[in-house]
């Protein structure tokens, strides 16, 4: 979708249980629900784009109401039924009124643009952040430096997207959720830093065991 495309205000749910999704992200996942596979046919169909939001745990239909606006892309269709897709996430959303159910969820959207970064004081949180990344790749056994060439290259925005969606091997689905709900990159690269130094942490203590 294009920057001067305007995001419709109306928009079929893909809930996905356990996983949450950024901007500036492409995200592979496997969709098996009857419901979800008719839903990624008709996007498919369509314009392509879908709501993203991440189910609440013990909450029969409940999910967190921001969530991302993706481009939906069918890779295959296994044998089974299951599809293997992508998606391409790049806005954040507020996710509202339920307008259908049955055969799969649509919702009132509108878009939560991020906050831009500060001038002043976003490089050098980006800069922390980035160090800190780095050494938590140092750390790990067959560090991608892929992703440290795509590190590197990311400006704010996409660098807090990166960290949150590529590194936070122990973060929940709650930690997640919040750096996804904060208003703008620096707040996220800000959360971040405090994040990775935590799974660098863990990291090392479980190198010493």
């Amino acid at each position: 979708m294009n920057a001067s495309d305007a995001l419709p205000d109306e928009l079929p749910l893909l809930l996905l249980h356990g996983v949450v999704v950024f901007p500036l992200t492409v995200t592979p996942f496997a969709v098996s629900r009857p419901a979800s596979v008719r839903l990624v046919d008709d996007a498919v169909a369509g314009n392509g784009i879908v709501a993203v939001a991440t189910q609440r745990n013990g909450e029969d239909g409940g999910f967190f109401a921001v969530g991302v606006a993706a481009r939906v892309h069918r890779l295959v269709r296994l044998h089974d039924g299951t599809l293997r897709i992508a998606l391409e996430a790049f806005e954040r959303i507020a996710i509202g009124e339920l307008l259908q159910r049955a055969p799969y969820p649509r919702a009132r959207v509108q878009p939560l643009p991020d906050i831009a970064t500060d001038a002043t004081t976003g490089p050098p949180l980006a800069q922390e952040a980035l160090a800190r990344a780095h050494e938590l790749l140092d750390a790990m056994p067959g560090g991608s430096d892929e992703l440290r060439v795509q590190l590197n290259a990311a400006d704010p925005r996409r660098l807090a997207a990166l960290l949150s969606s590529t590194l936070l091997l122990h973060a929940g689905v709650a930690e997640r959720q919040a750096l996804l709900e904060l208003p703008g990159p620096d707040e996220r690269l800000q959360r971040l830093y405090v994040l990775l130094a935590q799974e660098l942490a863990a990291l090392r203590g479980h190198l010493r065991i």
